[in-house]
């Protein structure tokens, strides 16, 4: 699978009450971008709630939102660096929640590319120095730049 990194889906400084408004906020720009369809952000709240994707990892806590490939036109990851921490169910434990910093939300077609991803993205976060760089970028373009290199 070659996950491309798209210049337009780099958010940074997002600002969100909570998790909905944020997977709504970051959803929207997927739709603006032609990657997804309007049932798009409706569906991946509506999992979120069930199939919580938050990630308490060692040295940051990330979401991985996503839902079901009829709501997705084409394939790619929107990546938001949010400006305050929110609130999200953790992955596999729902009782246990995590404050995310970061959001990776997936715009899939394939499943096994979905476990693909989620994979990288595990092992790229379990990296200090990759937390620290996704932290410190100080600008969309830095964000965009750190993450082709450690993402793709």
């Amino acid at each position: 699978m070659e996950q491309e990194t798209f210049r337009e889906l780099i958010l940074r400084n997002v600002e969100a009450k909570d998790a909905e408004d944020a997977i709504r906020q970051v959803g929207q720009r997927f739709l603006e971008a032609g990657f997804v369809r309007d049932t798009y952000i409706d569906a991946v709240v509506a999992r979120e709630k069930i199939y919580p994707t938050g990630l308490q990892l060692e040295e940051i806590a990330v979401a991985m939102p996503h839902t079901d490939p009829q709501h997705v036109v084409k394939p790619g990851v929107c990546i938001a660096q949010l400006k305050s921490p929110v609130t999200f169910a953790h992955m596999g434990e729902p009782e246990v929640q995590v404050q995310a910093e970061m959001l990776f939300m997936m715009a899939i077609q394939n499943p096994d590319e979905q476990v693909e991803l989620l994979q990288k993205v595990l092992s790229v976060f379990q990296q200090p120095a990759v937390v620290a760089a996704f932290r410190a970028a100080g600008s969309e373009e830095e964000l965009f730049e750190t993450a082709q290199k450690y993402i793709g």
